[in-house]
């Protein structure tokens, strides 16, 4: 057995030829049998590593990473012209059963409504909710290798949005911006404003220099203009939340409304970014 693996476990080159290897194969046939009883990865791989079973030269240790990419591995039924070690059957069978442990159980329609716009606050990445256990649901950043210090519930996820919607509720003007700052042109704007009142002050005016005169004018105004779009949607979102009476349950249509993105942080603390940019959260 070699120092390092070329090849998936369970194969290896014999007389230059591509050939199963019978007691690695032996292994991956019995690991494919513990996770069809229920077994999970994180003990199957315990199990291995008691039983001293090599992966390869000097080295029985095994973890979870290492049965779920077995498990996952297509060329153990023949896939990619590998000699197939198992039946298509019991791959397939094994791969449904991942995907219904992934999957979990279905969300109901007001969590996915939060799904939808959760956010990671640290790393900006989509929150995620793992559900592969009725007594263990909690939501999770979803970024590759990112541990969340602290992981939300459903229920403290629908009861922390509901209560920031109705702080809103009860007080609209946390929604209001500051005031869009006011046109203050640079002294380039200026200078060049002063000379295209000097270029048609001439006897004879260069048009087509002029005409680049004034597109870059009116090109430099108009990037300091204020945006006025999140004045319209404060506005907007001050008329729904107006006449909005306080909730005494999470309200998809409210939600869907006037929220943009739900930032989780990994403290476990939670802020709704509105329609309009204004982030707002619980003190």
């Amino acid at each position: 057995m070699k120092k390092n693996r070329y090849l998936p476990f369970g194969y290896h080159i014999q007389n230059g030829a591509l050939c199963i290897h019978e007691a690695e194969a032996a292994v991956i046939r019995r690991v494919f049998e513990y996770y069809q009883a229920g077994m999970s990865y994180r003990r199957i791989a315990e199990q291995l590593t008691a039983k001293s079973v090599p992966y390869m030269e000097n080295r029985t240790d095994w973890n979870k990473h290492m049965i779920k990419r077995m498990l996952e591995n297509s060329r153990y039924c023949g896939g990619d012209d590998f000699p197939p070690i198992l039946p298509a059957d019991t791959f397939r069978a094994v791969a449904t059963l991942i995907g219904q442990k992934i999957q979990g159980e279905p969300l109901s329609e007001e969590l996915d409504s939060i799904r939808s716009k959760a956010v990671c606050g640290a790393c900006g990445a989509k929150y995620k909710r793992d559900g592969r256990s009725k007594n263990y649901e909690a939501w999770c950043c979803s970024a590759e290798g990112r541990i969340t210090p602290k992981r939300i519930t459903d229920q403290a996820l629908l009861e922390s949005v509901t209560a920031i919607l109705n702080m809103i509720i009860s007080n609209p003007s946390l929604l209001e911006l500051p005031s869009p700052h006011q046109e203050n042109y640079s002294l380039d704007v200026a200078r060049t404003g002063n000379q295209i009142n000097r270029e048609l002050e001439k006897s004879e005016v260069d048009s087509d220099y002029t005409k680049l005169l004034i597109f870059g004018c009116a090109a430099a105004k108009y990037e300091a203009c204020a945006d006025t779009e999140p004045e319209y949607l404060t506005r907007r979102l001050l008329a729904i939340f107006e006449k909005q009476p306080l909730l005494d349950a999470f309200s998809i249509p409210l939600f869907e409304d006037t929220v943009k993105q739900v930032v989780i942080d990994s403290d476990g603390s939670l802020w709704l970014r509105m329609n309009n940019g204004k982030l707002i959260g619980k003190e």
